[in-house]
């Protein structure tokens, strides 16, 4: 598969040490304005051309798939000439900073028989997927409740400098995305969201998110993300009719996590949950199964149009904050009508 990559920065590098392994992908060129990143371009990978457009290199490579990790507000305009190209296409999250066009997107890549992924990862590390199978295995009976916090020390905001919503587009998309895995068939009924930047934060936009939010099948959940916090907070907590379970750690993506259980109305335990759980890297299984979706296999959970109920959610988060932590409706919401559709569900 003869790709080029948009966007020569850290989540890019990561993602290839995966792709690289492959027997299947091949970096044949790399898009990226500053003329550092081109510079190490040529430095790690001879041969493999650079551009500042991504028009020139998509005409002088005519590249099987696109890969596109660059600011969210640059996606739509660079997710459209690459399908038009012809290319399948791998984008970052969230797929765009605006729910309509991500719909459109959606529509577009169908029209021309193409498929658009998202680059959801986090789903497929280790304790999500053991915590995963957990519930399904009715660990703790029928799911009422999930405390979902994650807040981390980032001071410096680097490329989230000027971000209306640095927490919800960098951090939320994910948290979301992984609710959903751990609540297969569950739908996001409404979220009533807080934003806000504590005053030592050098963010502009609000950085840490408080969220309630309510699924279907009355499943509540108390989420918190953000960016600016004194010191390191991560933990998934599920609590249903039989017990509850609980991972903790100090951040979703380093996968080393204290797992313990408590039977109804008893003390937290240790739990064991992911003893069938090698450590592996979450882009191995994303790579698998994008390389699959590309080839006419299976469409997965970070299919764009199976990541629509994310991107409404997000879309909700941010109209709820700017009514004052409202509760915002989603899935009756007739503009995220096409989040809901049939084939759009994770």
């Amino acid at each position: 598969m003869r790709c080029v990559v948009v966007g020569w920065g850290a989540v890019s590098r990561i993602m290839l040490r995966a792709l690289d392994a492959t027997d299947w992908y091949e970096t044949s060129a790399v898009v990226d304005v500053r003329p550092e990143a081109l510079d190490d371009v040529r430095a790690t990978r001879p041969g493999v051309a650079g551009f500042t457009g991504l028009s020139e290199a998509l005409a002088a490579v005519e590249p099987d798939a696109v890969i596109i990790n660059t600011p969210s507000h640059l996606h739509y305009e660079q997710v459209v000439p690459a399908l038009e190209a012809g290319a399948h296409v791998l984008v970052a999250k969230p797929i765009t900073n605006d729910f309509d066009q991500a719909v459109a997107l959606v529509g577009l890549a169908d029209r021309l028989g193409l498929t658009l992924s998202v680059g959801q990862q986090m789903r497929f590390m280790r304790h999500y997927q053991a915590l995963g199978r957990f519930l399904a295995d009715g660990g703790v009976g029928s799911v009422e409740s999930v405390n979902l916090l994650n807040s981390k020390p980032r001071p410096n905001p680097a490329n989230l400098t000027g971000m209306a919503q640095p927490a919800l587009y960098e951090m939320a998309c994910h948290h979301f995305d992984s609710l959903a895995a751990l609540l297969p068939g569950a739908v996001p009924e409404s979220i009533a969201c807080d934003g806000f930047t504590p005053s030592w934060s050098k963010y502009d936009g609000p950085c840490t998110v408080n969220a309630l939010i309510r699924y279907s099948g009355g499943v509540h959940v108390l989420y918190q993300g953000g960016f600016s916090a004194q010191a390191p907070n991560y933990e998934v907590r599920v609590e249903g009719s039989t017990g509850a379970v609980r991972c903790r750690g100090q951040h979703m993506s380093i996968d080393t996590m204290t797992n313990e259980y408590a039977p109804a109305g008893k003390d937290f335990g240790p739990s064991d949950l992911d003893r069938d759980f090698p450590a592996v890297n979450p882009w191995d299984v994303f790579a698998a199964q994008w390389s699959d979706y590309v080839d006419g296999g299976t469409e997965p959970a970070f299919s764009a149009r199976r990541n629509l109920p994310v991107v409404a959610l997000l879309s909700a988060g941010i109209d709820s904050i700017a009514q004052g932590g409202a509760p915002v409706a989603v899935r009756a919401n007739p503009r995220y009508a096409a989040a809901f559709a049939e084939g759009s569900q994770p």
